[in-house]
């Protein structure tokens, strides 16, 4: 058994603290700042296909395209068809008899079977 007064009188120095700015003057990692780029540019390029668009991320980082870029042109795209694809419901003009040639064929049958 040790007794307390045998304990040595110095402890172990202390690690030294961590700071929170660490490797802050360090450049950033390229291969991360590539990897985070196209990880937004392939979320925006599953989006794009499940509207219906086609869009290649591959093409769209290898052409230096960025992800702001990349999203405002499907957008656009997208805007470009959802204009073309508008569709006006009116009612359909009335004919030179006024009458359906469905309806006059229907009372010509049947005056034809009385």
């Amino acid at each position: 058994m040790v007794a307390a007064t045998d304990a040595p009188d110095t402890l172990p120095p202390d690690p030294p603290p961590v700071s929170d700015t660490a490797g802050a003057d360090t450049a950033p990692d390229p291969a991360a700042a590539l990897r985070a780029e196209f990880a937004e540019i392939a979320a925006i390029a599953a989006q794009a296909a499940r509207l219906g668009l086609t869009v290649d991320a591959a093409a769209a980082l290898a052409q230096g395209i960025g992800a702001d870029a990349l999203r405002r042109s499907v957008l656009e795209a997208l805007a470009t068809r959802a204009e073309a694809t508008a569709i006006v419901s009116t009612a359909p003009s009335g004919g030179a008899g006024g009458e359906s040639p469905i309806i006059r064929r229907a009372r010509q049958r049947a005056a034809r079977n009385t």
